[in-house]
C-alpha cells in the first residue's frame, strides 16, 4: 500500500463527507430519542430510534441517505449488543 495514496483517500472532501454521513446517521437516533422521550414523554426501545433513523435515509435515498441509514443501522447494532451483553 501506498502510504501517500492513503493519506490523499483519507484527505479527500468525499471521503470525509461520507464518513460524516455515517457518523450523522449514527448519533441522530439521540437527537431522535430526545424529541421523543424528553419532548413528547414516550419510552420506547432506543432500537425503535435508529430505526427511524434507518427508515429516514432510506426515503431521502440517493447515495447520502444510503449513508445515513448505514450509520443508524450501526447504532441498533450497537443498542442490541448493549441489551444482551447488560451494559458491560
Amino acid at each position: 500500500m501506498d502510504f501517500g495514496n492513503a493519506i490523499d483517500t483519507l484527505a479527500s472532501e468525499d471521503y470525509v463527507l461520507d464518513v460524516a454521513l455515517v457518523m450523522g446517521g449514527y448519533v441522530a437516533p439521540e437527537a431522535v430519542k430526545y424529541g421523543v422521550e424528553d419532548i413528547a414523554g414516550r419510552d420506547l426501545p432506543n432500537e425503535v430510534y435508529g430505526g427511524a433513523v434507518v427508515v429516514g435515509g432510506a426515503l431521502y435515498g440517493g447515495d447520502a441517505g444510503k449513508k445515513v441509514a448505514i450509520g443508524g443501522g450501526v447504532n441498533i447494532v450497537e443498542q442490541l449488543r448493549e441489551r444482551v451483553a447488560g451494559g458491560n
